[in-house]
C-alpha cells in the first residue's frame, strides 16, 4: 500500500488563514437528517457551504488571468492533431491553429485561447480538449477543476451576488467530469470584471465547499456509557462520559456538536482551512496527514510527506474487511497502480472525516462516504481498503 499525492498537489507558498464563513441553504426543519440508528447514537446533519474569506485570498497572487492550456511533453504536431480532430467551427479551429500565437517552454506548448473560443467550444469539444488537459499539475485549472456541488450552477451559486454574465459564462463552460459537474475557465470569468474587488468576489464563490454539520442528540433516556463507550475508542484518554451524563440530567433534549467527540486535533481543525503556516514543511496537509493524525493529540507534521506517511501506515495500521469502525482510516486506491490517492476517516453510519486534497482552499469537512468516493472517481479508478490503528 503506497499513499501517493492526491489529485490536488501541495503549494509550496502560505497563503491562507483559518477564518470561515457558514452559508446554509434553506436552513428549514425538512433539510435536518437523521443518520442511521447505531452504536454512535442518535445522529443528525444538514449541509452548509465553507468558503474561503476575501482576506485569505488576498493573500495569494495569481500568476495570470490569461487562460493557458499547456500541454507537456507534446510536439507542435501533437497539439495540431487534437485540434483538427475536434469538432468546433472552422473560425475557432483557424484560430487555434496560428502557432504565431503558441508559447514554448521546457517541451511544454502553451495555447492562449480567447475569450470567443472558450465561450464557442460545444461540451464535446470542451471534454476531448480539457480530457487531455487535465493529465497535468502545470495546468492546474484543469488538473484540478472547481467541482460544482449542486445540481446546477445556478443553484450552487444562489446565494452569491455576482454578475449575470459571470454566472452565465460559468454556466456554459461547466462540463461533466465523470459524475461531477466542474468549471476550469476561472480566468475567463476574472477577465469578465474591471476591478480586484470583483474578481475576489468570484474567487469566493468558487471556493464554495459542502460539509455536513453533525450533532449528538442527546435525552434523558440516552445511554450515555454506550456512546461514551463508541465516541471514546479512538482516543482512550478523552473521557467524554461526565459531559454526556450532565447533558442527559438536565432533563431536556439537547445537541451536541460533533466537534466535542472528536480528538484533538480533529476538533480543532474541522470547518476551518489551512493556516498561514501549514506548508512550512515543503508540503501543505493533505488527506493522509489529515487521516493519519486524526486520533494524535498533537499532529505530526512529517505526515505530510507522501514516503513518510507510507511508512507510519505499515507501522501503526493493519488492513481489515468491513464492517467500519470509529477511526478506521478508508483508503481509496487506484485500480491499475495500487497507489493510495485519498484518505478518510470514518466516524459513523456512512459519515467520514476527511480534506480532499493539499490546497490551502481546501477545508477539512464531513461528508458522506459515497460523495467522496463519487468525487475522486473523476480522478481515478477507485477501490476502497480499511486500514484500523493496531491499538484495537
Amino acid at each position: 500500500m503506497r499513499p501517493a499525492r492526491e489529485a490536488t498537489f501541495a503549494k509550496r507558498t502560505s497563503e491562507h488563514h483559518t477564518s470561515v464563513r457558514f452559508h446554509a441553504s434553506a436552513a428549514t426543519v425538512d433539510s435536518v437528517i437523521r443518520a442511521k440508528a447505531g452504536p454512535w447514537g442518535d445522529l443528525e446533519y444538514y449541509t452548509v457551504y465553507l468558503e474561503a474569506t476575501k482576506a485569505q485570498l488576498k493573500n495569494t497572487e495569481l500568476p495570470t488571468y490569461d487562460t493557458e492550456w499547456n500541454f507537456v511533453g507534446y510536439s507542435d504536431e501533437q497539439v495540431t492533431k487534437l485540434f483538427e480532430g475536434t469538432d468546433m467551427p472552422a473560425s475557432l479551429r483557424a484560430e487555434l491553429l496560428d502557432r504565431e500565437k503558441w508559447r514554448h517552454h521546457d517541451k511544454m506548448v502553451t495555447v492562449v485561447p480567447g475569450n470567443e473560443i472558450l465561450l464557442g467550444l460545444a461540451p464535446e469539444a470542451r471534454i476531448a480538449i480539457y480530457s487531455v488537459l487535465r493529465r497535468w499539475e502545470e495546468d492546474a485549472n484543469h488538473h484540478e477543476p472547481v467541482v460544482i456541488f449542486a445540481h446546477s450552477v445556478r443553484e450552487w451559486l444562489e446565494h452569491e451576488d455576482l454578475p449575470e454574465e459571470v454566472v452565465a459564462a460559468i454556466e456554459k463552460t461547466s462540463y461533466h467530469r465523470g459524475k461531477n459537474l466542474v468549471f476550469a475557465d476561472t480566468p475567463l470569468v476574472l477577465r469578465l470584471v474591471d476591478t480586484e474587488e470583483e474578481r475576489l468576489k468570484i474567487r469566493k464563490a468558487l471556493t464554495r465547499t459542502p460539509t455536513l454539520v453533525v450533532s449528538l442528540r442527546v435525552t434523558p433516556d440516552t445511554d450515555t456509557t454506550a456512546i461514551a463507550d463508541y465516541w471514546g475508542g479512538a482516543t482512550p484518554a478523552k473521557d467524554i462520559l461526565p459531559f454526556l451524563e450532565s447533558i442527559a440530567d438536565s432533563g431536556i433534549p439537547r445537541s451536541v456538536d460533533l466537534a466535542h467527540l472528536l480528538p484533538p486535533t480533529a476538533r480543532r481543525l474541522l470547518y476551518t482551512f489551512p493556516n498561514p503556516n501549514s506548508g512550512h514543511t515543503g508540503y501543505y496537509p493533505d488527506c493522509h496527514w489529515t487521516s493519519l493524525n486524526f486520533r494524535n493529540s498533537e499532529p505530526l507534521d512529517r505526515l505530510a510527506d507522501p514516503i513518510l506517511a507510507t511508512a507510519y501506515v505499515l507501522q501503526n495500521y493493519t488492513k481489515v474487511q468491513g464492517p467500519y469502525r470509529y477511526g478506521d482510516v478508508i483508503f481509496l486506491m487506484d485500480g491499475p497502480t495500487g497507489n493510495a490517492i485519498h484518505s478518510c476517516v470514518y466516524l459513523a453510519d456512512d459519515l467520514v472525516y476527511t480534506k480532499n486534497g493539499r490546497s490551502p482552499t481546501q477545508p477539512w469537512v464531513v461528508m458522506k462516504l459515497d460523495d467522496v468516493v463519487t468525487y475522486y472517481g473523476m480522478f481515478y479508478t477507485t477501490q476502497v481498503a480499511c486500514y484500523r490503528h493496531n491499538v484495537e
